[in-house]
C-alpha cells in the first residue's frame, strides 16, 4: 500500500508541474521588466552615441571645409596710401595685414605675390593701387592690364579667398600741385570705370566704389586730405566704415 501511493505521487510529480504560485508570478514578471529595461537603456545609449558621434564628425568635416575655404588673415595690398592705414586701429577685431609699400606701382606686387599676399594664406585680400602708375609712362590699358592680373593670379591661388579691389582715390591739386603731379581725375574716372566693369564681368571678386565717397566737387574733399594725394584720419574714418560691409 505503500509502494502504490508512492509510485502514485511520483506519478503526479512527473506529468503534473507544480503551478506557479503568485509570488512566483510577480518574480518572473519583474524580471522581464528589469531585461526590457536594461535593453531599452542599451538601445537609448547607442543611439545617443550614435547620433553624437555624427554630429561631431559633421562639425569637424564643416570646420575644416570652412579652413580650407577661408583663413584667418585678411591683407590690405596697395601703395603707400595702404601703407598709411593704421589697420589695427580701425579693424581691432580683426587679424589685419598691411601690405602696403610706399611708392609702389602695380608691377611691383606683381614681382612678389607670395611675400605681399600668399604667404599670409588670406581669408580676403583689399587691392588699392594704381594711383602711382599714373605719373609713370604706363597707359590707361596697362595699368589696367596689370590690375586684372593681380586679380586673377590671386583667384588663381586662393580660389576661395574674397577679392575686393577698391577704386583709385581721387586727387585734389589744389592742396598741393607737387605731390599730386600729372594725376588727373578724370583718367582715374576711366580707369575706374573698366575696373568696375572688368569685375562685373569675371564675377569672382567685388569692386568697391571708394572714390564717389571721397569727392567733392570733382576733387578730394580737402576735409580728407592734407597733401591732395593721401588721405588723413578723417578720411580713413569714413573709409573704414565703407570697408566693414565687406570684413
Amino acid at each position: 500500500m505503500n509502494k502504490k501511493n508512492k509510485r502514485k505521487v511520483n506519478y503526479r510529480r512527473t506529468f503534473f508541474p507544480k503551478i506557479p504560485t503568485y509570488n512566483n508570478i510577480m518574480y518572473y514578471n519583474s524580471l522581464v521588466k528589469l531585461l526590457l529595461a536594461v535593453i531599452l537603456i542599451f538601445i537609448i545609449f547607442i543611439s545617443y552615441h550614435f547620433v553624437t558621434f555624427n554630429h561631431h564628425k559633421t562639425k569637424i568635416k564643416t570646420v575644416t571645409k570652412y579652413k580650407d575655404k577661408i583663413a584667418e588673415n585678411i591683407v590690405f595690398l596697395g601703395d603707400s596710401i595702404t601703407h598709411r592705414y593704421d589697420l589695427n586701429k580701425y579693424f581691432p577685431d580683426n587679424n589685419v595685414v598691411n601690405s602696403g609699400v610706399d611708392s609702389n606701382v602695380c608691377s611691383d606686387i606683381l614681382s612678389d605675390m607670395y611675400g605681399r599676399i600668399y604667404k599670409y594664406n588670406p581669408s580676403k585680400i583689399f587691392i588699392l593701387i594704381g594711383t602711382n602708375n599714373l605719373i609713370t609712362d604706363d597707359s590707361d590699358d596697362k595699368i589696367l592690364s596689370d590690375i586684372k592680373q593681380i586679380i586673377n593670379e590671386i583667384h588663381e591661388k586662393l580660389p576661395f579667398a574674397g577679392i575686393y579691389v577698391e577704386s583709385i582715390y581721387p586727387v585734389n591739386k589744389d592742396i598741393d600741385d607737387y605731390m599730386v603731379n600729372i594725376r588727373d581725375n578724370e583718367r582715374i574716372k576711366n580707369i575706374n570705370k573698366e575696373i568696375e566693369k572688368y569685375i562685373k564681368d569675371i564675377k569672382y571678386a567685388e569692386y568697391i566704389n571708394v572714390y564717389d565717397l571721397l569727392i567733392k566737387d570733382d576733387k578730394l574733399n580737402p576735409d580728407y586730405s592734407d597733401d591732395g594725394l593721401h588721405v588723413n584720419d578723417k578720411g580713413y574714418e569714413i573709409i573704414t566704415e565703407l570697408l566693414k560691409k565687406y570684413i
